[in-house]
């Protein structure tokens, strides 16, 4: 039995797509809003010397953290290798690439909401978003590559994973714009 509120004029792979570009796009608005703030947190507490200050692991936060003063002094130390690393125009850059990044990936959930309830011109919104989408993790590749080996350790990986997915997310809906093109 077929409901009548369906669009039954949806094509499958729209509808897939759609729900994918929707996960993935919550995923990624996440992922890149947590970059835009941890680059802004660092540059901001960071000391105009480029010197930090020494741990200060007081017991009442380390109790509620749930951490020892090892580990407390491992993330202190962890956060001034990442800041000492990276070049002056690095955190800026970031900034600004996962706001454009945060920005495409909620637009991506909008767009698969779209694909999902199939209409003709979400089909080409796609192609344009995801594009953004590959352009920005190239951007980031970019900048990532011309840091030092700290950095590049901690992004690379990621940024990787993201330039595939978006790919495949781009193949997908040319594909399916070219199968719905010869229906």
């Amino acid at each position: 039995m077929v409901s009548e509120g369906l669009n039954n004029n949806t094509p499958a792979w729209a509808s897939i797509l759609g729900v994918i570009a929707i996960m993935l796009g919550v995923f990624l608005t996440a992922v890149h809003a947590n970059e835009a703030m941890k680059q802004a947190v660092i540059v901001e507490h960071m000391p105009a010397s480029g010197v930090m200050p020494e741990a200060d692991c007081p017991p009442e936060e380390l109790e509620e953290e749930g951490i020892s003063v090892a580990e407390c002094e491992y993330l202190i130390e962890h956060v001034k290798g990442m800041a000492l690393s990276a070049p002056d125009w690095f955190p800026s850059a970031q900034m600004t690439l996962a706001g454009i990044g945060a920005l495409l990936a909620f637009i991506s959930i909008i767009i698969g909401g779209a694909l999902v309830n199939y209409t003709p011109s979400a089909s080409v919104a796609a192609v344009a978003v995801f594009s953004g989408l590959a352009i920005i993790d190239l951007l980031q590749f970019a900048a990532v590559v011309n840091t030092g080996p700290t950095l590049r350790e901690v992004y690379l990986g990621g940024i990787l994973l993201w330039f595939v997915l978006h790919l495949m997310l781009l193949v997908g809906a040319i594909a399916g714009r070219h199968t719905q093109a010869n229906a």
